[in-house]
């Protein structure tokens, strides 16, 4: 089996990487903060999951995890070949959402810091001249009992107090991914022949809208919903899957589906 070097790999999405690596059989190494090690060993292919996105109170950790680091591994470490995992939000209130398209940073983004993070390590990737690839997930979901993240927020307040917050519009709408199917087909990526250079999207490829939640929180819990005005000026074009799609096979979970299985678990621990 092969070695693997997975970055990020105690948080939501490394976790369930190295959980689907592990159940494969390969050797899987989670490297601490700050562990010079990394430098002076064989690291395999490596998955680089870690980030941070708190651009408002943590702007230089978002730098730093996005970026510095991912800097040095390119620089100084041995590995085989890499992969980097950016985010579709470099596509909000872009027309287009396909993996060579334009891109542009949008200057009353108060997470564009985020954005350029992301694209300076693409960027970075690209520009090495080691082999590397590049994935960009649309929002993530899982059973995740402490996330901050939107969908076990809302899950954990419509169960615990029968009542849910949402503080955008009700047609305000994103792409939604598993983190199952994330792990899972990075997992496949990761062994591809042609990997240097690739940029994949994964996602599902259907918007889904706050109400369409909120309906289902209310008919699984029967919480009850409070819209709150907000002034969310962010689009989500409909991210293009027609390349993992092509590639891969790929086809994604229904959010709303897993909504109410998630709420049936989350109901079990809460």
């Amino acid at each position: 089996m092969s070695l693997y070097t997975v970055f990020g790999g105690r948080g939501f999405i490394g976790s369930e990487i190295v959980k689907q690596l592990n159940l494969l059989g390969h050797n899987v190494f989670v490297p601490e903060r700050d562990d010079e090690s990394i430098y002076h060993k064989d690291l395999g292919t490596v998955i680089y999951c870690a980030g941070h996105g708190d651009c408002k109170n943590a702007p230089f950790v978002v730098l730093e995890a996005n970026v510095t680091l991912l800097s040095s591994l390119l620089q100084r470490a041995s590995f085989e070949r890499l992969l980097y995992m950016s985010s579709t939000r470099v596509y909000m209130n872009q027309e287009a959402s396909f993996e060579s398209a334009d891109l542009t940073v949008c200057v009353d983004d108060n997470r564009r810091l985020f954005n350029l993070a992301k694209l300076t390590a693409e960027e970075m990737c690209l520009k090495s001249g080691r082999s590397t690839c590049i994935v960009r997930p649309s929002n993530v979901y899982g059973l995740a009992l402490n996330s901050p993240l939107f969908l076990p927020s809302v899950t954990r307040d419509a169960i615990k107090n029968g009542e849910v917050n949402m503080y955008v519009d009700p047609s305000y709408e994103k792409d939604y991914v598993s983190v199952l199917d994330v792990a899972e087909i990075i997992v496949k990526i990761s062994t591809r022949m042609k990997f240097e250079g690739e940029i994949y999207n994964v996602a599902s490829g259907i918007n889904v809208s706050a109400k369409q939640i909120a309906d289902v929180l209310h008919t699984e819990t029967s919480c009850k919903v409070n819209w709150h005005h907000c002034n969310n000026e962010e689009i989500f074009s409909i991210v293009s899957t027609s390349k993992i799609q092509k590639e891969f096979g790929f086809t994604a979970r229904n959010v709303l589906d897993d909504l109410k299985n998630m709420i049936d678990d989350f109901k079990k621990v809460l």
